[in-house]
């Protein structure tokens, strides 16, 4: 009885560890939602990059309700693979179903060339050692640019054409080519003088405050974000330089500054009214986004922002065009076929 008692007291260890290990080796369970740069590009050497990460706890996995000290870990590197920025954040007490938002504030001092950089973020646990078990990870990637020369050159080289064609009386040449002369030059104005930061700020604060006019809260995250409820948490929408509306007001000044059937103080009217209603459209566009992802989740992203957004934004620019251009060229054909000039 005895010489087998050291033999039941090993079997049961080695029982009772096989039906604890799992507690201690198991791994917590959860996923990194969304890793955003405020803005697409940085044109500017030492400007400032906000980078906010989000993430779900979805899994305790028997080491108890609450998970402490887990700690989101920020790489930045480079197109060769070099690592260019780091950043440590440790997040606070979370427990199974529980959501997280973090931000890292850097600036691309440290890498002001042009070319593409890729952030990362990895979720470690903090058990046993720091950083611990890996829980999630995800990348992203932005694009980092001293100047825009390209759209400089671009603009210098369609102004050349365009004044060669109106020299040689060639006006739909003139017409086309002149335009995008226009619009390249407003994009580098744009870029160049920082002002792009400057409206992306404002439309990110015209967000913010009209989602919280109708009821839905709303923050303004410095410089250009604003922070939404989704039905897991919150969301982080960032205004780059192609959801800012720039561009596409810059088309329209360009198209109706080149419009030859409209004087000068016309097209001066017409490009105030359509700078406004480009801008009031695009808040229209991201307004729609926002509702669909408030409602719908996270996972509803692409479907809002790729398809219903720009269907919404598309139809709006559309009935603009109608009436400040195509409905007047069509009043005026009229009248000149009526006075026999065709």
């Amino acid at each position: 009885m005895y010489k087998r008692l050291p033999v039941i007291i090993i079997m049961v260890a080695i029982i009772s560890l096989l039906m604890v290990a799992p507690t201690f080796a198991g791994e917590y369970g959860g996923s990194i939602t969304s890793l955003n740069p405020d803005k697409a590009s940085y044109p500017n050497p030492g400007e400032t990059i906000t980078i906010t990460c989000q993430g779900v706890l979805t899994d305790t996995k028997g080491h108890g309700k609450t998970l402490s000290g887990s700690q989101i870990v920020y790489q930045i590197t480079d197109g060769s693979g070099n690592v260019v920025a780091t950043h440590t954040s440790t997040l606070g007490n979370m427990v199974e179903g529980g959501t997280f938002t973090n931000t890292w504030q850097t600036t691309n001092t440290n890498f002001p060339v042009n070319g593409s950089y890729t952030v990362s973020a990895t979720w470690y646990d903090g058990s046993n050692h720091s950083p611990g078990h890996v829980i999630d990870s995800r990348s992203t990637t932005f694009t980092s640019i001293p100047a825009p020369w390209i759209i400089v050159a671009i603009a210098g080289f369609t102004m050349t054409i365009a004044a060669l064609a109106r020299k040689k009386r060639w006006w739909l040449s003139y017409y086309l080519v002149g335009s995008v002369a226009v619009v390249a030059s407003l994009m580098s104005f744009f870029i160049l003088t920082g002002y792009d930061s400057y409206v992306m700020g404002v439309e990110a604060q015209s967000m913010a405050l009209v989602a919280s006019a109708l009821g839905m809260p709303a923050q303004y995250l410095s410089p250009n974000a604003f922070l939404f409820p989704d039905p897991t948490g919150w969301s982080i929408f960032g205004i780059g330089l192609e959801c800012s509306s720039i561009i596409e007001i810059s088309v329209f000044i360009a198209l109706l500054l080149f419009y030859p059937s409209y004087s000068w103080k016309r097209k001066l009217k017409y490009a105030t009214i359509g700078a406004v209603a480009t801008y009031l459209a695009n808040i229209i566009r991201i307004l729609t986004i926002v509702l669909i992802v408030s409602v719908f989740g996270k996972t509803s992203i692409y479907l809002a922002h790729a398809i219903v957004g720009k269907i919404v934004f598309f139809v709006l620019i559309v009935i603009l065009y109608w009436y400040l251009l195509t409905k007047p060229t069509m009043g005026q054909v009229r009248k000149n076929i009526k006075s026999g000039k065709f």
